[in-house]
């Protein structure tokens, strides 16, 4: 019964694969680099149909990242690439015009006439020589993958490339995958400099030429070191004898600008000889530093982490199988690094008896446990301190970023970092570490691989430099978010946070979550804190887990008191009523407290109007918490108490809020008493809304006050003017990325639709905002947006939809501690109408 499964599972990803290659050389024929290991993985998903959630959760990357940082970029570059729009949704439908495209191609070419030959001559590239597949009994069973980096330096020979320089990071697997192109390509002699890892022993080049002319010329050298590179230019331009040279290791003749180091200049002059466009020979320099070099040519290959599917093969081979997300965790962790593959595989398979899952449970959070991978990365460091110390100073403290929820930093955050270089160096700082292939960058951006950030944090934390880096990184996140429009803005202002904390600031790690900020989209309303944006960003649970850590910590003091009010405007947006109630109380028994122990003459007036605020703005929520357990009377009692407080005062923004929603509340009673009253309250309190000073309104405030206009207008079906508050509502909400209100402003309309007849209409608003609500947790929003829908079926007949959808919302408002919203749906489902259409 399963075979038909696993084959069709094969044939997908057969598909899959196809699809990937298409694109990949599409991408390199038009910008001259492959596809990024988190790019296939996007790939690869959309083509499989799964969600942006579902790539995430497989990937171990956070959806954010997957979905805005990779997932938009990447239609954008194959948009460009197959010269047509490209998305998610049509990208199958792309590849098969582009497969299309490159067969009627190759079809071009194949019946072109084939031009006659040139004689050979002295000059003459050689031609580029398909070598026959090894026999099976010849293949290096520690070599794996590389068929597409092998085909890209045939790819440089063929455009004449004499020198490749094959760089990347310790490990990755530069010298044995420049061995195999040799092995794999027709050269009829190999000529190998294997240069030694300490500097002092490395050998002359002049020691090398001469052993190259007397073992395999069968010439003897000549005395002057000019003469003999002479000879060994005649030697290579023989066009009968194809020679491959590689040049191992070179990093230990470097210095920290990349040129030969003075011992070794003799080296410059053999690469020119190398580098001779006559000569019939391809040189592959391997480097973990790049060389800079100006009086040689060569062309510089970035060799990459192997694939996932190389690192399955590996140990599939040597029979270790896993068949959960471990193995493609472990492989992301360590970037695809052969070595760290060689290694890891050795100690599961020997101390693990090739449980690859218990190894990794036990061992993820040290990625440098095994004593082999650590002596790999040490070695770099040790190097890196010797020959450049400002830039192993540098590579240390970028140890102090996270790389998770903000993947990356921009060229600036390096630079902060380096505040005891000089200017003028500081940018010949950032290039030594790119050089050395030690930190990964991308447009501008730069991040530490995690095994590189595990050795860099060790160390960091072990210097003097510990607290001022951490400063140093929090002023920059801080400084460099000035408005919060995105998720990204909100994450990366959130990242100071983790900084301070790490050094034990808990006071400034609070802070962080309190710093206000403006919208740039919203300049003239009120800045709020961080920790509303990410409220209105629909990243409710981000910003509660954080908050709630830190409020462990600190015992006392303002901001832990404004806090408190935060997390219960948090917990209040989820529908989590009565946690937010006892925050709500909480605050401002904290507030009162604290205002009760200064003395009257001396307390800061600043202080003094915030926390009063803070009371007023605290008793408003709790009213509506009330209101969302749909306890009426009691709602309306809180609201007016808050209007006798606020009203007339500098808080009198939150008396016309609480009239607004009084007004909601009567306009709900089908008395016609209770109907006008709910009129007249809202045209006194939208009369009063008009009067405030717009610096007053920021993007709640707003959103709010028209959206509970559209209710009313609703309710007493004045459909119009209800229409006209919702879209005002709405153009507030989208403009400032506000998720949870447009979930509710989108049942607002579906309501409207509703009471104008335009049932389709209705129940498409109604499965939108539904969707929205369900993806940030919003429980209450989300049980009335059920409750509605059910109205709508029940309207129009469908009385089986009408009860599962009533039955949805009365399970949410259980959970609530909501009995009076039970109530509520109970007798709609027994008095409200069945009109049969």
């Amino acid at each position: 019964m399963n075979e038909p499964v696993l084959n069709n599972h094969k044939l997908a990803l057969m598909d899959v694969e196809a699809a990937l290659k298409i694109v990949d050389e599409a991408v390199f024929a038009k910008k001259k680099r492959r596809l990024k290991h988190v790019e296939i993985i996007v790939f690869k998903g959309a083509w499989l149909r799964q969600s942006y959630a579902e790539i995430a959760k497989e990937s171990g990357y956070t959806l954010t990242y997957i979905r805005q940082d990779i997932g938009s970029k990447l239609w954008r570059l194959l948009t460009e690439v197959l010269a047509e729009p490209v998305s998610k949704i049509n990208l199958q439908a792309a590849v098969e015009r582009e497969r299309e495209r490159q067969r009627l191609a190759n079809s071009d070419k194949t019946t072109e006439k084939p031009t006659e030959e040139p004689s050979r001559s002295i000059e003459l590239q050689p031609e580029l020589i398909v070598p026959e597949p090894e026999p099976k009994a010849s293949l290096n069973p520690n070599f794996i993958g590389r068929q597409r980096e092998i085909a890209d330096l045939n790819a440089f020979v063929q455009q004449g490339a004499k020198i490749i320089l094959v760089y990347g990071k310790g490990g990755v697997g530069k010298s044995l995958f420049s061995w195999k192109y040799f092995t794999s390509q027709h050269f009829d002699l190999r000529l190998e400099v294997w240069m030694a890892k300490e500097t002092e022993k490395i050998t002359s080049a002049k020691s090398i030429v001469e052993e190259w002319l007397k073992g395999h010329f069968q010439e003897e050298p000549r005395g002057d070191f000019g003469v003999t590179l002479e000879l060994l230019r005649q030697k290579l331009r023989d066009p009968n004898r194809r020679v491959g040279v590689l040049i191992d290791n070179l990093e230990p003749a470097l210095d920290r600008h990349g040129r030969l180091i003075p011992a070794h200049r003799d080296y410059v002059e053999l690469f020119r000889v190398l580098a001779d466009p006559a000569g019939n020979c391809v040189t592959l320099i391997t480097s973990r530093e790049r060389l800079g070099e100006s009086a040689v040519t060569f062309q510089d290959y970035r060799l990459e982490g192997l694939e996932i599917s190389d690192w399955k093969e590996f140990f599939r081979n040597r029979h270790i199988e896993s068949h959960s997300g471990v193995l493609l965790a472990m492989h992301q962790a360590y970037g695809g690094n052969a070595k760290a593959m060689h290694i890891l595989s050795g100690a599961i398979k020997t101390d693990w008896s090739g449980d690859v899952e218990s190894y990794w449970q036990a061992n993820q959070k040290n990625l440098l446990i095994e004593s082999d991978l650590q002596d790999l990365v040490v070695s770099q460091f040790k190097r890196l301190q010797e020959v450049d110390p400002d830039a192993y100073k540098l590579l240390c403290r970028l140890g102090c970023f996270r790389y998770q929820d903000v993947r990356a930093v921009q060229r600036d955050g390096m630079m902060c970092l380096l505040w005891d270089v000089p200017d003028s160096q500081r940018i010949r700082v950032v290039k030594s570490l790119r050089d050395r292939s030690l930190v990964d960058f991308l447009k501008g951006e730069y991040w530490l691989h995690p095994v590189i950030r595990a050795e860099a944090r060790t160390r960091l934390k072990a210097s003097e430099d510990w607290k001022t880096v951490n400063i140093k990184a929090a002023e920059f996140w801080t400084q460099s978010v000035e408005t919060v429009d995105t998720t990204e803005d909100a994450l990366k202002a959130l990242e100071a946070y983790y900084h301070y904390v790490d050094i034990g600031e808990f006071e400034l790690a609070c802070q962080v979550l309190l710093n206000e900020r403006k919208y740039k989209l919203n300049y003239q309303g009120e800045p709020e804190a961080l920790t509303v944006y990410f409220g209105i960003l629909g990243l409710i649970q981000h910003i509660l887990s954080v908050s709630l850590e830190i409020t462990n910590i600190l015992k006392h003091g303002i901001p832990l008191i404004m806090l408190y009010g935060h997390i219960g405007g948090l917990y209040h947006q989820m529908g989590d009523i009565q946690t937010a109630i006892a925050y709500y109380q909480k605050c401002s028994l904290m507030a009162k407290e604290y205002l009760d122990s200064q003395p009257k003459d001396s307390i800061d007036p600043q202080i003094k109007y915030k926390l009063e605020t803070t009371r007023i703005g605290t008793l408003f929520t709790t009213s509506s918490c009330i209101e969302a357990l749909w306890e009426v009377e009691a709602a309306i009692k809180s609201y007016e108490e808050v209007i006798a407080l606020a009203e007339n005062t500098n808080w009198h923004i939150y008396a016309i809020f609480s009239q607004f929603s009084i007004a909601l509340l009567y306009s709900h009673n089908s008395s016609e008493t209770e109907q006008q009253k709910a009129l007249e309250l809202l045209h006194k309190s939208y009369q009063a809304y008009q009067l405030l000073p717009e610096r007053m309104l920021g993007t709640w405030s707003n959103v709010y006050s028209f959206f509970s206009m559209g209710i009313v207008n609703t309710n007493l079906g004045r459909n119009e003017q209800a229409l006209t508050m919702f879209n005002r509502a709405l153009n507030y909400a989208e403009n400032s990325n506000y998720v949870r209100a447009i979930g509710q402003i989108i049942t607002g309309l579906a309501m409207v639709s509703r009471n104008q007849g335009k049932y389709e209409e209705a129940i498409e608003y109604h499965s939108r905002a539904i969707g929205i609500l369900q993806r940030i947790t919003a429980k209450k929003d989300l049980a009335d947006a059920y409750y509605e829908l059910a109205r709508t079926y029940q309207k129009i007949g469908e009385i089986e939809k009408s009860n599962s959808n009533f039955q949805a919302a009365i399970q949410i408002y259980e959970k609530m501690g909501a009995p009076k919203q039970v109530q509520k749906i109970k007798k709609a489902i027994e008095n409200l109408p069945v009109i049969f259409h």
